[in-house]
């Protein structure tokens, strides 16, 4: 009888191992085929890339411009018109295809601001016409792009006597929260608008003859799926109202640490009390729950976030470098002086610009991981200085994101949302105001209207 169970429990704990060892492998496939997808995704999507060509375009300003951001609002609207994206797993997977985007720099060369605009050079002349339709006496000119000018790595900065400062810009919120738009600084009459680019323009303007500054934004038309999460924000927290359980409002639950904390204060308080634990109703509290009329949410939270997904939406990087001589270096400007310029953009009940701290090369060596400070800091700011000279998004799988990660800087880039009003407002041909300033390059006289013929197609200008 005994020997009789003895083997039971023999066969039974084999048949368990048995389908342990089955369940494993199963698991291990399934990891081994999702690093090979992901691998060959990565080569795919890097040769797509490689093989994109590419055109460079300076926007040269007449003086008399009078548009506001709006116009630019639609030219956003137009590129967005633009977006790619693999129809189908041919195009995904044999051609690699990934959604182009485009880099819009505000540079300024020792006090002289220039506007430039990369893009795939398939689009460049849907891009030139779209641009026409807005700004019809903007001179469009393809040059050579100016980074070519500098090296590309930064020890070589350092040899000749120069320092270098890179940051990216992050928002401070969810992105579906907007940033306070160009429709906010405009009054009733035209001429008394204030342009929302000329703290900006005034901060790149005052640069010595010898210092440089790079604002990047990089733009890649987004799909519709951050509209979704804002209609579902916005649905619980006008179900939940201010005292609800849905939106920001809401208490978010402790981590482990905290859970461990209550734990032991209910442990040695229990001979004299009733364990009290976070999230349980005390007594009454269901009833009074029940009979607490709901707080109306006001407009002021709701409106703002139904506005913005109203206008399509960008996926946006903010790059800034700071270059300049070290006798004359000062951090300040690319650290704190373009997102002061930008800071205007922020309100108490919508969003705002923050340093990306996961990127940025201000690192301390009593912070952790403690070592190798000086390496890591050189990393952040070679890898900055990289992203920025090959105007590149974050990759876009984890295999891509390791694979190009550095022992001492890992990629760390974040992505966010902007409408085409919210772009605009940061990126726009700055009017006439602006336009007396002697910081801005200018064409002194206006074009009559863009090229006649202007090819719209690709195929017509090869025709």
């Amino acid at each position: 009888m005994a020997t009789t169970t003895i083997n039971n429990s023999f066969l039974s704990s084999g048949f368990i191992f048995e389908i342990l060892f089955w369940l494993g492998l199963a698991v291990l496939v399934f990891l081994l085929g999702e690093l090979f997808r992901q691998m060959w995704l990565f080569y795919k999507q890097s040769l797509y890339e490689k093989q994109t060509e590419w055109s460079f375009l300076e926007l040269k300003i007449p003086r008399g411009i009078q548009k506001t951001p709006l116009a630019m609002e639609q030219f956003f609207m137009n590129l967005h018109g633009m977006r790619n994206s693999p129809m189908d797993l041919y195009e995904e997977y044999v051609e690699g295809q990934i959604t182009l985007w485009w880099s819009l720099e505000l540079v300024s060369f020792g006090g002289k601001i220039h506007f430039y605009l990369r893009t795939p050079k398939k689009h460049k002349n849907l891009v030139e016409a779209a641009m026409y339709a807005q700004y019809p006496n903007v001179e469009i000119v393809e040059i050579e792009d100016y980074l070519k000018k500098f090296p590309q790595k930064t020890k070589d900065i350092y040899e000749s006597n120069e320092n270098i400062f890179g940051n990216e810009l992050i928002l401070d919120k969810e992105d579906f929260y907007p940033i306070k738009t160009y429709k906010f600084f405009e009054l009733t009459k035209e001429e008394m608008a204030i342009d929302p680019v000329s703290a900006l323009i005034e901060v790149l303007g005052g640069l010595h003859k010898e210092e440089n500054c790079f604002v990047q934004i990089l733009i890649e038309p987004a799909n519709n799926d951050w509209k979704k999460e804002a209609e579902s924000f916005v649905k619980n927290l006008l179900k939940g109202g201010l005292k609800g359980g849905g939106g920001s409002g809401s208490k978010k639950k402790g981590g482990f640490n905290d859970f461990l904390m209550e734990w032991g204060r209910n442990f040695t308080m229990a001979p004299a009390h009733y364990p009290k634990w976070k999230g349980a109703p005390e007594a009454g509290a269901e009833k009074e729950k029940k009979e607490e009329k709901k707080e109306e949410v006001p407009k002021e939270k709701t409106e703002p976030i139904k506005d913005k997904i109203l206008s399509p939406g960008f996926n946006i990087i903010v790059r800034l470098i700071y270059l300049a001589p070290n006798p004359i270096f000062n951090i300040s400007i690319g650290l704190r002086g373009i997102r002061a310029a930008l800071n205007q953009y922020m309100t108490h009940e919508t969003n705002s610009f923050k340093s990306n701290i996961q990127v940025w090369p201000l690192l301390k060596w009593y912070k952790y991981p403690f070592l190798f400070l000086n390496k890591r800091i050189e990393a952040r700011k070679q890898r900055l200085w990289h992203n920025f000279h090959e105007r590149k998004l974050p990759e876009r799988s984890l295999f891509g994101n390791f694979f190009t990660s550095h022992i001492f800087s890992f990629n760390r880039s974040k992505m966010f949302i902007l409408n085409a009003a919210e772009l605009a407002t940061i990126f726009h041909i700055p009017s006439e105001k602006v336009l007396t300033s002697p910081h801005i390059e200018m064409v002194e006289s206006k074009r009559m209207g863009p090229p006649a013929g202007l090819p719209i197609f690709e195929d017509e200008s090869n025709a």
